[in-house]
Formats: C-alpha cells, structure tokens, sequence
C-alpha cells in the first residue's frame, strides 16, 4: 500500500511538471516569456494585411513585443482591435504610431513602432495611432503606373504612325514612288551624260578657253598699265560732280517740292469741299441750288411769257394796280398800301389753292385704297410731308434735308412720308416735329403697305384687324 501511494504521488508530480513544460514551451513558442513583466497597448486597423497573433513588435528593428491578441468587431464597421504585448521596461511616447510593415520578401508581417517626439508617455491600456505600410505589390504598382502610361501612350502614337505610313505607302503611293525612281534614274543618266558631253567640250574647246584666259590676264594687264589715266578720269568726274552741287540743284530741287506740296495742299482743300471749287466739285447741295435756281427762272421766264400782266401793268389811272418792286423803300406810302393788299390775296389764294390741293390728294389716297370687307395683319401710321409729279432725292433742300424718308408713288405722282409708328396716340406728337419743318404735313396709314386714310387706319386697329 504505501509503495502504491508513493508512485501515485510520483506519477502526480511528473505530470504536473509535463504540464508546466508543456505550457512553458507553448509561451516560449509563441514568444510570451513567463518571467518578464509586459504592459499591454490596443490599435485599430482597418485591414491587417495577414498579420497573425505572435508577430513580432519592433523598434527600429529590435523587438520588444509581440501581438498577443486579433479582435475582428463586427459592430464597429468590421475594424480589427489588436493587442500589442510590450516589455514594461519600454516607455511609448505620446503620438507613437504602430505600422503594420512586411519583415520580408515572403510577406510575413510584423508591427513596428514609430516613436513620437512628446516627452508625454502612453500609459498602458492606451490606444495607438495605427497605419499599414504599402505592399511591395502596391510599391511596385505605383512606381509602374507612369511607366504603363507612357507605354500606352506610345502604342497610340505608334498606331497612329503605323495609319499614316500605312495610308502614305498604299498602293497608288508605291506606283509614284516607283515612277519617281524611274524618273530619277533617267535623270541621273541624262547628267552622266551631260558631265560626259561637258567633259568632252572641255577637252575640245581647251585652246579656245586658254586663249579666253590668256585675253582677260592681257585686259588686267591694260588696266594696271593705264591706272594714271583711269584715276584722271575719276578725277575729272569728281569735278564734274562738284560742279553740279555748286549749281544748286539741291535748292532747286527744294523749290520744286514746295511748289508739289502746294499743289497737293490746294487739291486737298478742293476734295475737302474748301472753297468755291471744292464746293462745287463735291458738294451735290450747291449744285442742286445751282439746278433749282435754273429751274426756277425758266418757271419765271415762261410765267413772264405767259402772264405779262402778273409783273407789268399799264394804267392811265393807279386803281387796282399790281406793284411789283425788289426794294420796298423806294415805294410810295400809296404803293405800299397796294403793295399789302396783293400780299394779302396771293397768300389767301395760296391757302386756297393749298386747300385744294390736300383734298384733291385725300381723294386720290382714297381711290387707291381698298374699301371692301378686307382684314390687314399690319396698320402703321405716317407723315405725309411733300407730294410732286416728278421724283425728288432724299437730303434734297425741298425735303428740307430729310433723308429717311418714304417714298410712294402712286399713279404720276410721287409722295414723301417720314416718321413711320404702329401707335396711333404717337400721330399727333410726331406730326407737331413734321409740321416745324412742313407746315401742311398730314397724316396717313397703311395697311399691309397700301395707303389708306389715316381715320380709316385708326378704326381698323381699334377694331383689332391686325
């Protein structure tokens, strides 16, 4: 019984040592020292890049920990808590970064600490910034990138080159170039044998060309022999030439100019319109006085053919006489009287006559309108201001230098307007500024441009015909 215990006892103590080397040996293999204190810091990451539990933790290189624990934490957007196992004889600075970086070309993967320059220390339990270095794969992407472009770019460039030479050297391009080679290898054969031909004059014509030489060295010769009389003769064109300046030509020259400027002066005043001559050479209104004045003294000449009486009347007695007369100071107190009372009849058979002459027109506008049941899509107003039985310029004096003015002519006769408007209650404002200039101006409207009475045209708008 007692050796029965004994090796019960035994057999306890060698598998409690089994165990304890058994759970040395598995922290040794994991890099847990049993005998070393540890501080224990935290970090969150994103993605670990196949970092395991057991991966070292390195300063520069050295190791001073291990990683002793993953957490993947589904409820905080799937990040990763790692917990980095730290000898407690290393302080970690404020700011320290922990970066997950490859120890080597197989891609095992460790955590180095990036120390900060705080003079603040980490406590444990503190969390770490965490980072993860790039991977060679991405390294050598990035580095390739710039490169894979270039190369794109020049497979284009090349495509585009092969396009070009592909549609320079097609088929008809060959046919040329092969023309073209033809065409220089006759070429060449015709100067092969143009230098033949020139070779062969040279060797002919040799006595010829040495006699040609033989006479240009005798020229030169002649030349240096005769140099005193040369230099006589330059001598003497010197002279002549000072003879010239002496002669004044300069001045004469000078005086010319001047007269020329003159000359140019005067032209340009006359193409100006300075002057009388200007004036009548580009000034078309001088001329049209000068035509109007002619006009109307061949109406007076004929007027005074036609109607003697009007300007010369004979009477034994001075009753009902016509005065006639270009300086009023040289009448009579009697005359001057008679001289009133014919002003005062022709200006009231003018307006008579005037009178007569707008209805007559207003008629004829009437006649030329239609009168019939017609719808207009367009009334607008105008001004008559002139009405003749010949055509009269724009600008001229009889419209008073107007020249946006509209012209109609209707039947043999030719009617001016200005001041076109869709506004009926514009009438009367632009017919006070004709009426400044055109003291018998009146209005007109047109519909779809054919002329009606202005009233006419007033009830067509209000009734909405356009």
């Amino acid at each position: 019984m007692q050796k029965s215990k004994k090796r019960y006892i035994l057999f306890g103590f060698v598998g409690v040592i089994i165990l304890a080397g058994a759970y040395w040996g598995l922290n040794f293999l994991k890099g847990t020292s049993l005998f070393k204190k540890t501080n224990y810091y935290y970090v969150y990451y994103d993605r670990i890049e196949g970092l395991n539990e057991s991966s070292p933790v390195t300063v520069n290189g050295y190791k001073i920990g291990q990683v002793a624990k993953i957490t993947f934490l589904p409820e905080q957007n799937c990040q990763l808590l790692i917990t980095l196992e730290i000898t407690n004889e290393f302080l970690l600075p404020d700011s320290t970064i922990a970066r997950i970086y490859s120890m080597d070309l197989m891609g095992s993967k460790g955590v180095e600490l990036v120390f900060g320059r705080n003079n603040r220390y980490h406590q444990p339990n503190d969390t770490l910034i965490g980072e993860v270095e790039q991977s060679l794969k991405d390294q050598v992407s990035i580095q390739m990138l710039p490169i894979k472009n270039q190369a794109e770019d020049l497979m284009k460039e090349i495509e585009k080159a092969i396009a070009v030479i592909s549609y320079i050297f097609n088929e008809e391009t060959r046919d040329n170039l092969e023309k073209s080679f033809a065409s220089i290898k006759t070429t060449m054969a015709y100067i092969e044998n143009s230098a033949y031909s020139l070779d062969t004059m040279l060797v002919k014509e040799s006595g010829k060309i040495s006699r040609i030489l033989s006479n240009v060295e005798f020229i030169s010769l002649n030349l240096r022999n005769n140099h005193e009389e040369i230099t006589n003769i330059l001598n003497n064109l010197s002279t002549f030439s000072d003879t010239l300046v002496a002669l004044n030509v300069s001045q004469t020259v000078l005086q010319a100019n001047k007269a020329l400027a003159d000359f140019n002066a005067i032209m340009e005043k006359v193409n100006n319109g300075e002057g009388s001559l200007g004036q009548l050479l580009n000034d078309d209104k001088l001329a049209n006085q000068l035509e109007n004045a002619a006009e109307n003294l061949d109406k007076l000449l004929k007027d005074l053919r036609l109607n003697p009486k009007k300007y010369v009347h004979f009477s034994l007695m001075n009753i009902g006489r016509t005065v006639n007369v270009s300086d009023e100071s040289e009448l009579s107190n009697r005359d001057k009287k008679v001289l009133e009372k014919q002003q005062k009849k022709d200006e009231r058979t003018y307006e008579r006559n005037l009178k007569k002459e707008q209805k007559n027109e207003s008629n004829q506008d009437d006649d030329n309108t239609d009168d019939g049941d017609v719808s207009y899509t367009e009334i607008e107003f105008m001004i008559q201001i002139k009405a003749a039985s010949s055509k009269i310029e724009p600008g001229s004096e009889e419209l008073n230098g107007y020249t946006d003015v509209v012209e109609l002519k209707l039947g043999n006769r030719y009617k001016y307007y200005i001041y076109p408007h869709a506004d009926a209650n514009q009438t009367s404002y632009y017919l006070n500024l004709a009426r400044e200039d055109f003291p018998d101006a009146f209005p007109v409207a047109l519909a779809d441009k054919n002329l009606i009475t202005y009233s006419k045209g007033v009830s067509l708008l209000a009734s909405g015909s356009n």
